[in-house]
């Protein structure tokens, strides 16, 4: 059986076919969530490290759903590697739990489709200050539509177990507002990169979902792609709204898998060839991205919800602000900061710390890839990793690589116009101890290297010591 399935508006919430029909944006962003972030998941973490003992919570439905996202993350942005050649693509596929017919997250209590709704309301409200992001709120709704019909399907309220569809990259979105915004946004212009999305309910009512990627996504190769497995597309319908357009069908998971697979083989161009999924070599590497992740990522968890930064977190802020001298500045600074001030640790805080190992985990992934001693990596201490995640970040920033993924897009260095420092970094002005410019007692201006202090003034002679 092979039908063609158009998503109706009555599918959506009430409230967000309002928005849709009325362009009003009344709703605002959920509690502590920012679009493209995962505080949700980081708080849930975090709040299972203080009711269980460190063992059980690493081990925890919550800290197997946060280490999906930090994975997810790590191996979507390795596979924008500007410098490989286009040669990585991502193809995923994972099994997800059905509790009363709703399609959960790994953490067991929260649904997909109230995570689509969060991700929906927060781009909602930056819509409201950004009018450009109106593309990225009509795909928000289309993926909680998408997510409500999957809860469907999986519930057996359908007349089929398979359903594909394709996430376009927004060629006529990235006309309009430029190629720069929408990497921001976490798309990957200079691959043009999409991606196929399977859901397949088997016998057992188990939920298997694919994310598949491709690279080159012209609209009109796709259409044709579309129209000869059943699925008509009109000649003017902008890609945003084609997630609303699905393959459905009856199949095996075999088979359904087998399909997407195809469909993403045959839309993307082939110039150049593929050699790697980017799974495979995180796949490879498991037992070190599990270190990052329950060495140095959940006391980000755990920390925010405490308000303070725990000893391991502050060990983590060390070898980070070693290091922070190479960083753009909005890094930098924050980590000095946070260095300055243990007692406290805020959202803001949460995210910079989020973004920084999944760009170090990004680049030791890559680093391995190209055939660094993994060894050296395994066999280090905590204390030693933390110092080693600084430096591939600090890696990665002088090079200037950006990796874009899961609705971020991630650059440790550059990018701000300012003019280089003796190590390749951009000067910022301030380090661990403080700006680099400042006055003595008497008012003569004195500038130190960074992470260095100096005994007396450079003009008069006088002691800079406390």
């Amino acid at each position: 059986m092979q039908t063609l399935e158009r998503v109706e508006l009555h599918l959506i919430d009430q409230q967000f076919e309002a928005i849709i029909k009325a362009g009003e944006l009344e709703v605002t962003a959920p509690e502590n969530e920012i679009y493209g972030r995962s505080l949700g998941t980081i708080r849930r973490l975090g709040s299972a490290m203080l009711s269980m003992s460190y063992s059980e919570a690493v081990m925890s439905p919550e800290a197997q759903q946060a280490k999906v996202e930090f994975f997810t993350s790590v191996e979507e942005g390795f596979g924008t590697d500007i410098e490989l050649g286009g040669g990585l693509e991502v193809r995923d596929f994972d099994v997800r739990p059905v509790i009363d017919g709703r399609v959960m997250a790994k953490d067991l209590r929260t649904s997909i489709s109230d995570m689509t709704q969060a991700g929906l309301e927060c781009a909602a409200v930056t819509l409201q200050s950004d009018s450009r992001f109106a593309p990225q709120f009509v795909r928000s709704v289309w993926d909680h539509t998408n997510a409500l019909t999957v809860d469907a399907m999986a519930r057996r309220e359908t007349p089929y177990n398979t359903r594909i569809v394709i996430s376009p990259f927004p060629e006529e979105a990235a006309l309009e507002s430029g190629d720069e915004y929408w990497q921001k946004v976490g798309y990957v212009p200079h691959l043009k990169r999409s991606f196929v999305q399977l859901y397949h309910v088997d016998k057992l009512g188990q939920l298997t979902s694919g994310s598949l990627s491709f690279d080159g996504s012209d609209k009109h190769k796709l259409r044709e792609v579309l129209l000869s497995y059943g699925v008509e597309i009109p000649a003017d319908e902008t890609t945003d709204n084609w997630l609303k357009y699905a393959y459905v069908d009856t199949l095996s998971v075999d088979g359904a898998k087998y399909l997407a697979t195809e469909i993403a083989d045959i839309s993307g161009e082939t110039r150049v060839k593929k050699t790697t999924n980017t799974v495979d070599v995180t796949g490879k590497h498991r037992p070190l991205m599990e270190r990052v992740f329950s060495e140095s990522y959940v006391h980000v968890c755990e920390s925010l919800v405490r308000g303070h930064q725990t000893p391991e977190l502050q060990q983590l802020v060390r070898q980070l602000a070693r290091y922070a001298h190479t960083f753009k500045s909005q890094y930098a600074k924050s980590l000095y900061a946070m260095q300055r001030d243990t007692s406290s640790f805020t959202k803001e805080d949460s995210i910079v710390l989020h973004e920084l190992l999944v760009y170090s985990a990004i680049e030791m992934m890559r680093s391995l890839h190209l055939g660094e001693n993994a060894s050296l990596l395994y066999d280090s201490s905590s204390e030693t990793l933390q110092q080693k995640i600084g430096a591939f970040v600090s890696e990665g920033a002088i090079s200037n690589r950006t990796y874009s993924a899961c609705g971020l897009s991630i650059s440790a260095g550059g990018g701000e116009g300012g003019p280089q420092g003796a190590f390749g970094g951009v000067d910022h002005g301030e380090d661990m101890y403080g700006p680099l410019d400042f006055q003595c007692r008497k008012g003569h201006w004195n500038r130190r290297p960074p992470n260095t202090l100096i005994a007396e003034c450079k003009t008069c002679g006088d002691s800079l010591k406390c």
